[in-house]
């Protein structure tokens, strides 16, 4: 185990000083260090996302979770998706120091499509790769007031991507962020982080705050490549009575650079002719990939008698050089929503909707084999332009005292594939008192339909195993190595990805210290994306319409397909538990459990040993657990504690094989007075070896930084 304390001397210094200090003090200070259950408890937490509409936890008849900004707080992330495996469902996994992929409810990969995420309502996900990055959503921590992941069907009232689940990852009204908040970070793999905050009062009735985030680090813990994010974001708040106003508008950069990285020429000729890969001339240079990105979100809301009206304008605008995702997109989006108490015993909502998105992705250049990257993204539609639209209605109804129904259905149109599509819902909740719920629903949504799989194409450099022309094929001196172009190409004639979830549960305050929430669920996805058997193109540079390519160049190309079919299952849990005042435990385990089939005629559904998409969807772990632990020894210390967990997969093949995994993050927190910075030390992975999140992904390390934050009013 690495010795922190021989290269932390501000950490040594805080502890020696708080041992000196006269312990009398701390009678005199907020402690504002410490909480309660009902801080945490699901039993007194508010949410927006499951009705558009603010309702307590217990009353809404759907599986959400709540991420308070204490736990995210005390667990000592540094980032926004890192916090998310402290929930129920959730699968984080971590490419790089600050780069992750996530998955709700299984069918895990690195752009998750079935997974909307929203920042105060507005859309981050992308709709040029139907994914979303991370890494560019980089706010600073204290702004946020609760991240809300609801698992399940969301399409009645979120549309398109909700078909697994929501993540809103809702900021702090500028009201609660007044005076100055200023925090640097400091540790292993270069890593430096500098956030500033400057929340100020307009009048009386008008708040504002403007937020600066800057991140340094090593993109990889095994090698220097560069990594950069910065970060701005404004907003403003008007609060009269019935109405409010909220503006926000901000952007991000991102830089990371890579010096593993090679440039190609393919000669028309190899150099050597019995060596035909001789004919792929290749130099190291390096990979800048830059991220940039502009948003801005205006929400209104007005109440009138028992009728709330609500609306949301946003626009933004986002581009990125990194070979696979190469492209630009903007996008308006506008949403109206009515919330009517038609009667004592009925709640009518109506919803409108519009998106209209530009999307921009380079075309294959005209000299292609001069200097040409290993793998990219292109398309023959440079600029494509697409739009959406949707109306929504859902009626919740009071049965008896204790029973509460809903009834809701969306209709939603793509000008992408010119489809429509209908995401209905049905739902109902049960009190068997204030602290005891139960509830049950079923829903349908889909996939937004993006260009990822159907108008773009994405090539890879590479080679294959083919004997000389006119060779006997039964000598094995017969063969060689060509150069070859695996080419995966989009489809446009696909139905659209759906899902129709049935899930259930538990939601109870077993006693003033303990309360827990459970969930089952079983889910129908149709129409999943996977790659045909696929035909080649040219062979020996000859191609089968008659052109000849280079370098006696072999291109292979695959086609998505909408071939695949899947059902999941499982069991959620999650309880919190306060045994004394000053120690809270949090706990959430998942099991969940993926089959697929498809059409025998393609052969990744005959056997694991061709790869593919059913290969992957299929291997994927069962177990997920988390338990974190947060102790407020006194007004001025806190120990903190996180342990996490990850099931093995076991499977014939080895490329699936997959080591259990078990971390345990540390953090310690020292601050004397409000006055005073808090100091916060954090070991991530205390102890551990160097592992993998998941196969072929980036070697993590158990990894040390020092924190210091301090707030002004």
């Amino acid at each position: 185990m690495k010795n922190y304390l021989s290269y932390s001397p501000i950490l040594f210094s805080a502890l020696f000083f708080s041992c000196y200090v006269n312990i009398s003090l701390a009678s005199e200070i907020d402690d504002l260090m410490s909480m309660d259950l009902d801080d945490l408890t699901t039993q007194s937490v508010t949410v927006t996302t499951a009705a558009k509409k603010e309702q307590p936890l217990k009353d809404v008849p759907a599986a959400v979770y709540v991420i308070t900004n204490e736990q995210i707080k005390r667990s000592g992330v540094r980032s926004i998706a890192e916090a998310l495996a402290l929930a129920p469902g959730v699968q984080v996994t971590k490419i790089s120091e600050f780069n992750w992929q996530i998955s709700l409810r299984g069918l895990n990969e690195t752009l998750f499509n079935k997974l909307l995420v929203m920042v105060d309502g507005r859309s981050v996900f992308s709709p040029l790769m139907s994914g979303t990055f991370w890494h560019t959503i980089d706010t600073i921590l204290e702004d946020i007031d609760r991240i809300e992941i609801l698992r399940g069907s969301a399409g009645t009232i979120w549309g398109g991507n909700a078909t697994n689940g929501v993540i809103n990852i809702i900021t702090k009204n500028s009201n609660e962020t007044l005076g100055q908040f200023f925090e640097v970070g400091m540790g292993e793999y270069n890593y430096k982080e500098a956030n500033y905050r400057n929340g100020f009062q307009i009048n009386d009735l008008t708040t504002a705050r403007l937020s600066v985030k800057g991140v340094q680090s090593d993109y990889y813990s095994f090698n220097n490549d560069e990594w950069n994010n910065y970060n701005i974001d404004f907003r403003t708040d008007y609060i009269k009575d019935d109405r409010f106003l909220t503006w926000q508008v901000g952007g991000y950069h991102t830089k990371s650079q890579h010096s593993d990285w090679y440039r190609y020429y393919v000669l028309e000729q190899p150099i050597y002719p019995n060596y035909p890969m001789s004919a792929v001339i290749g130099y190291q240079t390096q990979l800048k990939d830059f991220s940039r990105g502009f948003y801005s979100n205006l929400n209104f809301g007005k109440t009138v008698a028992d009728t709330h009206y609500e609306a949301t304008l946003w626009v933004d605008s986002n581009s990125r050089t990194e070979p696979t995702a190469n492209g630009e997109y903007d996008t308006f989006n506008a949403d109206a929503l009515v919330i009517k108490q038609v009667n004592a015993h009925n709640e009518l909502t109506l919803g409108l909707g519009t998106r209209f998105t530009k999307v921009k992705v380079p075309q294959s250049e005209e000299d292609f084999y001069a200097d040409m990257y290993p793998y990219r993204r292109t398309s023959d539609q440079q600029a494509q332009r697409e739009q959406i639209y949707n109306a929504y209605s859902q009626l919740e109804t009071q049965l008896t005292d204790k029973l509460t129904s809903s009834l809701g259905i969306k209709v939603e149109h793509f000008t992408r594939n010119n489809t429509t599509e209908l995401q209905p819902q049905a739902r109902l909740l049960y009190r068997a008192s204030d602290s005891h719920q139960l509830w049950t629903g079923v829903g349908r949504a889909v996939v937004t339909p993006s260009a990822v799989d159907s108008t773009t194409d994405i090539y890879g450099l590479g080679a294959v195993v083919a004997p000389f022309p006119n060779c006997d094929v039964t000598n094995p001196n017969c063969y060689t190595q060509y150069p070859m172009l695996a080419l995966t190409t989009g489809n446009l004639d696909m139905e659209n990805e759906s899902v129709i979830t049935w899930d259930a549960g538990y939601r109870g305050k077993i006693s003033d210290t303990f309360s827990i929430d459970t969930t089952i669920f079983f889910s129908q996805y149709k129409n999943l994306r996977m790659l045909d058997n696929g035909q080649w193109l040219c062979r020996y540079g000859v191609c089968s319409d008659g052109s000849i390519e280079p370098g006696q160049i072999a291109i292979h190309e695959f086609n998505y397909v909408d071939a695949l079919d899947a059902q999941s299952y499982g069991a959620e849990l999650a309880f919190f538990w306060q045994p004394t005042h000053k120690l809270n435990f949090n706990a959430s385990y998942s099991y969940i459990d993926t089959q697929t089939q498809c059409d025998s005629k393609y052969a990744s559904c005959n056997s694991y040993d061709s790869g593919g998409y059913k290969g992957l969807y299929d291997h994927q772990p069962n177990h997920y657990a988390s338990l974190q632990m947060m102790w407020t020894i006194n007004s001025q210390w806190q120990i903190d504690s996180w342990l996490k967990h990850k099931g093995s997969v076991s499977s014939p093949i080895d490329f699936y094989n997959v080591p259990e995994i078990t971390t345990m993050d540390m953090r310690v927190a020292w601050q004397y007075n409000q006055a005073w910075p808090l100091v916060e030390f954090v070991v991530d992975g205390l102890g551990s070896s160097t592992y993998q999140d998941l196969p072929n992904k980036a070697p993590i390390e158990e990894t040390a930084f020092l924190r210091l934050s301090w707030t002004r009013l």
